[in-house]
């Protein structure tokens, strides 16, 4: 997946105001991979999301005493959001390569749904706590 460009930056500008623009940019492109990734099957939008989740991660980590502790607490979220990603992307590539055992195949998918309903229960928590529009907030 290609990261969407980035209008607007000015190399005149502050730090603050084109980390913003960066910022807005990724969690926008987060936001539109998120309902099709909440469904179970829907692995070429799960492995979007991880790679959207680890854009937004890295902006934060070098600008977050530009927007402060929402900029923390969304990295932290976008970090663990990119780990259980990951996990069922593994999954997901190692189901393709062991077709034909059944055991094996079987063991595959009941750990690959428990770590999609861990995915589902953290995308579910950062929502609620408001994670994603304190963020928004915060580079205004």
């Amino acid at each position: 997946m290609k990261a969407r460009h980035v209008r607007g930056v000015d190399p005149e500008a502050s730090l603050r105001a084109n980390a913003a623009l960066i910022v807005r940019t990724r969690l926008d492109e987060l936001h539109s991979f998120a309902e099709p990734a909440l469904e179970s099957g829907a692995t070429t939008a799960q492995h979007d999301l991880r790679i959207a989740a680890k854009r937004l991660r890295y902006v934060p980590e070098i600008t977050e005493s530009c927007f402060g502790e929402e900029a923390t607490a969304a990295r932290n979220a976008a970090k663990e959001l990119q780990g259980v990603l990951g996990e069922i992307h593994d999954h997901d590539t190692m189901l393709s390569r062991v077709r034909g055992i059944e055991s094996l195949e079987e063991q595959l998918r009941i750990s690959r749904e428990q770590l999609f309903r861990r995915f589902h229960g953290l995308w579910q928590v950062e929502a609620s706590r408001g994670t994603w529009v304190a963020l928004e907030r915060a580079l205004h």
